[in-house]
């Protein structure tokens, strides 16, 4: 029986758009080599380094200022990362909210401390203020362990207090679906447009819960 859920953030909950996050921060920044940083699932280079823990807010302002057009402001790269999220949508709202009544409820994301600024109110507006909709948040730059390595995995199903064949995870990444799995969860590939979230956790929450 699934006794723990755990949700990815970014292209789970919180709808992705990485192209028009690109283009505001080409056109708006004139950051012109983005995309040579900038991922749905996996960023590289100054954005892998916040996203794994591994460089501060502060140096990622002056590092990312340094590629940017002269008179580039902070505020403008929040407002052109920013670009990259969309809103969460009401069903997933509720889901999340009504799965919080039978399962412990975790989200499990890549994250880091620039978005974090931006999530934080976006999920609060949305109805689903992340420090109370939650049992508990496993972030990358947190933990400084990144997906889909198996020690964020790993230190996730520890502290649930959970065996690893009692916890869920949905991400839509299929590397980091594969690192759940080879710690011993389960988990499930999230496509966006393939059939919405509630179909897929409502399905395989029932198909292994008759196991």
């Amino acid at each position: 029986m699934i006794k723990a859920v755990f949700f990815d953030m970014g292209g789970v909950l919180l709808p992705l758009d990485v192209n028009r996050c690109i283009k505001a921060y080409k056109e708006i920044a004139g950051f012109e080599d983005i995309d040579k940083y900038l991922d749905p699932c996996h960023q590289h280079g100054l954005y892998l380094d916040i996203e794994a823990g591994r460089m501060d807010l502060e140096t990622f302002f002056h590092e990312c200022l340094s590629h940017c057009a002269p008179g580039t402001t902070r505020e403008t790269i929040l407002r052109c990362q920013k670009e990259f999220f969309g809103t969460p949508q009401p069903d997933d709202v509720a889901l999340v909210k009504e799965m919080s009544q039978t399962y412990e409820v975790y989200m499990l994301s890549n994250n880091n401390a620039l978005s974090m600024m931006l999530h934080v109110p976006n999920f609060e507006q949305a109805g689903l203020p992340l420090y109370k909709s939650f049992k508990k948040l496993f972030f990358s730059h947190e933990l400084k362990m990144l997906k889909p390595f198996p020690e964020i995995y790993l230190t996730a199903i520890r502290e649930s207090g959970h065996p690893a064949d009692e916890c869920l995870f949905i991400d839509d990444s299929l590397r980091n679906v594969d690192g759940a799995l080879a710690t011993g969860m389960h988990a499930v590939l999230y496509t966006p447009g393939k059939e919405s979230l509630r179909e897929l956790v409502t399905r395989t929450l029932d198909e292994l819960n008759r196991e």
